[in-house]
């Protein structure tokens, strides 16, 4: 962690270059490696947009625009989310300053003259707070991520519940209305055998032909009935799964 803190981004802002200098040579000495600074704050719109720096250190006094100009202009092109903390480089310490720069994006201050410790302190705090805040952010992502896949699964598995009661209506009306034909007809011959009886339209052997028929015809419907139900189980067990 305090590796990918060193090597994260620092862009110094401030018209001063003796002030630059000092702060490129206190991060030195704290092995932060890659600074870049300019002296004119019309630049740093283009420079955020296109080195994309980690953290801004940003003077509020400066001339062209100050530190409240520059904060304003990178919140309207919507950089300033919270990823890109800004450290204010201030010598005015006044409750009403640090009011209108924490209004205007900032994150924290360093009060100048600068101080070793209070430089690498205040920038390792603001950067980890941004690794935390990427952190939270994949995680959020992995979990909707989550949601999102197991709502298509749901979504799937109703729809197999739904052609499994279509199967489980089809089969059951199958066996209420189509099976109710062909076995009246089988038990109403069979009877006729049973009694001996025939008559003048219908002999014995006709008879017999009209149960086997019957029989094959109840056979047929019983294996589409067994047929719909064993893909209702399938249904069902892919359901399960």
């Amino acid at each position: 962690m305090n590796e990918n803190l060193l090597n994260a981004k620092i862009l110094i802002v401030d018209d001063q270059e003796s002030n630059i200098e000092v702060l490129e040579d206190l991060l030195a000495m704290r092995n932060f490696s890659n600074v870049i600074s300019t002296k004119d704050p019309r630049t740093v719109l283009s420079l955020v947009q296109t080195e994309k720096p980690d953290i801004i250190l940003l003077d509020l006094m400066m001339p062209y625009l100050s530190g409240f100009d520059v904060m304003n202009q990178l919140k309207n092109e919507g950089l300033l989310n919270g990823y890109m903390p800004v450290l204010v480089l201030t010598a005015d310490a006044t409750l009403e300053t640090k009011k209108n720069a924490l209004i205007a994006g900032a994150s924290d201050f360093l009060t100048k003259p600068f101080n070793l410790s209070e430089v690498e302190l205040r920038i390792k705090n603001l950067l980890y707070n941004v690794y935390l805040l990427s952190q939270l952010k994949d995680q959020n992502f992995i979990l909707e991520e989550k949601v999102k896949e197991r709502t298509k699964e749901l979504l799937h598995n109703n729809e197999l519940i739904k052609k499994q009661n279509e199967q489980l209506k089809e089969i059951a009306w199958i066996q209420s209305h189509v099976v109710r034909a062909p076995l009246a007809r089988l038990m109403g011959l069979v009877e006729l055998l049973q009694l001996n009886e025939t008559s003048d339209e219908l002999g014995k052997d006709e008879i017999v032909d009209f149960i086997s028929k019957s029989a094959e015809e109840l056979d047929g419907i019983i294996r589409d009935i067994t047929l719909k139900a064993h893909h209702s189980k399938i249904f069902e067990q892919e359901n399960e799964s």
